[in-house]
């Protein structure tokens, strides 16, 4: 069994044997996730930074079994239904290959994508607290598993291409992107509405809407794992015996991304192939919450 399912079936049995004992504690908690994803990024001409992750609002709900050891110290799981992601920017050299029956033609511009990522896991946080009177501190680890990965932005790309109509010699093509990155196939573009485009003499009709692996020539798999793992901390404050508010911390320790299916936006190789990165991008996340404990 693979090492990192092994990490979640153990802390949910954790959970499960915690809720045996007569002293649990159930509970409800909800609240906002601030998020955004850390990485490295691809570099252009002088080593300028070409790419920016940016924070995304999501949400959290779900329910707290907690175990108490003592009155001050005690352990608690949660299962989380979790919304997490980023603002994704990229700006600079870049290419594109454009292909229709017959021909492909490659082109060397200017790329601008926008794209707001939203990955929905079901999180698992599993952590021991301490408390003193009001206040209540936490820290553990969690594991999440990936049950949705979509984006929606838009790419603009510039060079001495022409877009039809109107005929002119320095254009931009924009197309919009709407990506399901479990789903999606390589080449595939929403049918209906196309921008036609020139390069040299050769024209070419492309989706308007590209989903997100149109640039890819052979299925490489998704673009984000479905296991996530990392530390949690936080710190609560108990307005009541039962309702609390929360802030914590959510620091990922997974890549994020394949490598074997994250393609370099900004390069190609020497024999004009596809390049894939091998790089590491990781959740960051700081949620606020409102919480009962019973």
């Amino acid at each position: 069994m693979n090492m990192k399912l092994k990490c979640v079936f153990t802390l949910l049995l954790v959970i499960v044997s915690l809720s045996m004992h007569a002293q649990l504690r159930y509970g409800f908690k909800t609240g906002l996730n601030f998020a955004t994803i850390r990485g490295e990024s691809e570099l252009g001409v002088g080593g300028a930074s070409l790419e920016k992750w940016e924070n995304i609002t999501g949400f959290q709900i779900g329910i707290t079994l907690g175990f108490p050891i003592t009155d001050n110290f005690g352990v608690r799981g949660e299962l989380m239904y979790s919304k997490k992601g980023a603002k994704y920017t990229f700006d600079g050299p870049s290419y594109r290959f454009f292909r229709n029956a017959n021909t492909v033609k490659f082109t060397t511009g200017n790329s601008r994508y926008l794209i707001n990522v939203n990955n929905s896991y079901i999180d698992f946080p599993l952590m021991a607290y301490a408390r003193w009177k009001s206040f209540e501190i936490s820290g553990g680890a969690y594991a999440a598993l990936l049950v949705q990965s979509v984006g929606e932005g838009a790419l603009t790309y510039s060079n001495a291409i022409s877009v039809v109509p109107p005929n002119n010699p320095v254009a931009e093509v924009k197309v919009n992107l709407s990506h399901n990155y479990r789903k999606d196939n390589p080449g595939e573009g929403t049918a209906g509405e196309t921008v036609s485009v020139q390069v040299d003499a050769a024209k070419f009709d492309i989706p308007k809407t590209q989903g997100a692996y149109y640039d890819y020539t052979e299925d490489r798999g998704s673009l984000y794992n479905s296991l996530d793992y990392g530390l949690v901390g936080g710190v609560s404050y108990f307005l009541s015996s039962a309702l609390y508010v929360n802030v914590r911390l959510q620091y990922g320790l997974a890549d994020l991304s394949r490598n074997e299916a994250d393609l370099s936006k900004g390069a190609v190789g020497d024999d004009l192939s596809l390049q894939y990165r091998n790089d590491n991008d990781r959740n960051f996340t700081v949620q606020a919450s409102v919480g009962f404990s019973f």
